[in-house]
């Protein structure tokens, strides 16, 4: 039990009439001098119990290992989109590039335009072609999935 004694510093709580009874009891009942004492011991009792208690989930250690984890991650699917783009926009170029150089004047950009749009069904053929057996197939003129893996579309 923690003694009262000279070396103290007045604190004070302000509990409701209610509580403060309950607590009365509960210190005549535990063998405290005075309430004080009882709510010394309490707050102490509450401070070991709560300061024990905490439990970190995970270590730091742990914690770092799964944003490094997550990092790697996010730089690997920020490479794949680098590369599904410069592929998209390559087959884009290379179209305009094959109809510039076809041209011996240059062309307005409505022109190029069209181009693209009329060269969209041969450009279409050339990818089935490399897709068919692989991933796809064609039966009577009509096109379907072979397998069903959408995430290698390599």
């Amino acid at each position: 039990m923690t003694e009262l004694s000279e070396d103290t510093k007045f604190a004070a709580c302000y509990p409701s009439v209610t509580q403060y009874e309950l607590w009365e009891d509960q210190s005549e009942q535990m063998g405290y001098n005075s309430v004080s004492q009882f709510m010394i011991e309490m707050i102490e009792a509450g401070h070991k119990q709560l300061t024990s208690s905490i439990t970190y989930d995970e270590e730091t250690s742990e914690l770092r290992a799964q944003r490094n984890e997550l990092k790697r991650e996010l730089d690997a699917s920020r490479e794949r989109i680098d590369q599904l783009e410069e592929r998209l926009y390559r087959g884009e170029r290379r179209a305009i590039l094959r109809f510039l150089s076809e041209q011996e004047d240059g062309v307005p950009f409505a022109e190029i335009v069209q181009h693209v749009i009329d060269d969209t069904p041969a450009r279409v053929a050339e990818i089935l072609e490399e897709m068919e057996s692989e991933q796809i197939e064609s039966s009577d003129g009509n096109y379907h999935v072979v397998g069903g893996d959408f995430d290698e579309l390599d």
